[in-house]
């Protein structure tokens, strides 16, 4: 063939790894500083794009590309596709689901060791002379024999929940109205039927549900008042599933102990946010998927799923699999 087909990556892949296979097969095209305008712009001409979120591929921006076939998301979510315009032009979308499992289960369990064990307070009160012979004040806690409730049980919240159960002797309750039966790897959890069952029962609340119609902003005013005034909120799956002004009222009001967030409304945080001022708030800065190991599987599996389409092979997870039609290999 004479020339090689264009794939636009949206600000940047999260490893090295796929943008090089990419690279070796298509002619590589990345945008970084990813606004609407400048994507419109690039992607007229494309065959692929790889988007990462927080950047986001609206309908407009898909209605200009005349050559576009496959998109493909930097993990399992989709939400920074709009799907119903992807499918409608016939183009295929594909996700990477399951390099998630570990490294966002590990950092779940980190968060809620911190909110326990309190590990930074006590190297910022070392750091500034102190922070010794304070046994006989200190709030820390166990996990073991506490109690957390997961929303959402796909491949991590199912983690999180075994990690908890088996790893820690926690009480784990579950509620998720699309699964069936509960895996048996997870231990000792039960499913509950019901937002209203668990969120006055437990003392920690871990969100692992996928952002959609149905999720965004379930966590609201509401939901807050409904969880016990020593329980903790932590949330390392979509920051849309949170109304954000709606948490901020809870910590300030005390409604809730604390909570602790890898993800949030607007990515990145303005210096100005109420989130900054917030002491019974714990933030990290969408990390929890991104250890070195989970980057490099994201990035091939990405690449990887692109040029199968290319190839006019229909890809491992492809989300919208109504929609496949074989195509003339590009490739």
């Amino acid at each position: 063939m004479n020339s090689k087909p264009r794939t636009l990556i949206l600000e940047s892949m999260y490893h090295q790894a796929g943008v090089d296979l990419l690279a070796q097969f298509t002619d590589l095209i990345i945008l970084e500083d990813a606004t609407e305008t400048r994507i419109i712009s690039a992607i007229k001409d494309v065959s692929a794009v790889f988007v990462r979120y927080p950047s986001k591929l609206s309908a407009t921006a898909i209605k200009s590309s005349e050559n576009l076939i496959v998109v493909s998301t930097s993990g399992r979510g989709t939400d920074s596709v709009d799907l119903e315009a992807a499918s409608a032009a016939g183009i295929a979308v594909v996700n990477n689901p399951g390099a998630g499992r570990i490294p966002v289960s590990e950092h779940t369990l980190a968060l809620l060791l911190e909110l326990a064990k309190q590990v930074r307070r006590s190297d910022q009160e070392i750091r500034a002379g102190g922070g010794f012979g304070q046994g006989a004040i200190s709030r820390r806690f166990h996990l073991q024999g506490r109690s957390i409730g997961i929303i959402g049980c796909g491949d991590i919240g199912a983690e999180v929940a075994r990690k908890c159960s088996v790893g820690f002797g926690m009480d784990v309750f579950v509620y998720d109205p699309f699964i069936g039966e509960l895996p048996s790897s997870i231990g000792n959890a039960q499913h509950l039927n019901s937002l209203d069952e668990i969120l006055p029962l437990v003392d920690f609340i871990s969100i692992h549900a996928e952002l959609n119609e149905l999720t965004a902003k379930m966590v609201n005013r509401s939901f807050f008042k409904a969880m016990r005034k020593d329980a903790y909120f932590l949330n390392t799956a979509r920051g849309g599933i949170v109304c954000q002004s709606d948490l901020v009222e809870a910590l300030k009001e005390n409604w809730i102990a604390g909570a602790a967030l890898d993800v949030f409304e607007d990515e990145p945080i303005p210096l100005e946010s109420p989130l900054n001022r917030l002491d019974n708030l714990l933030m990290t800065a969408h990390t929890a998927g991104l250890t070195v190991e989970a980057r490099k599987e994201l990035s091939v599996s990405a690449a990887s799923q692109i040029l199968q389409v290319l190839r006019g092979n229909k890809p491992k997870h492809l989300v919208n699999s109504n929609i496949w039609r074989p195509i003339v290999p590009l490739i």
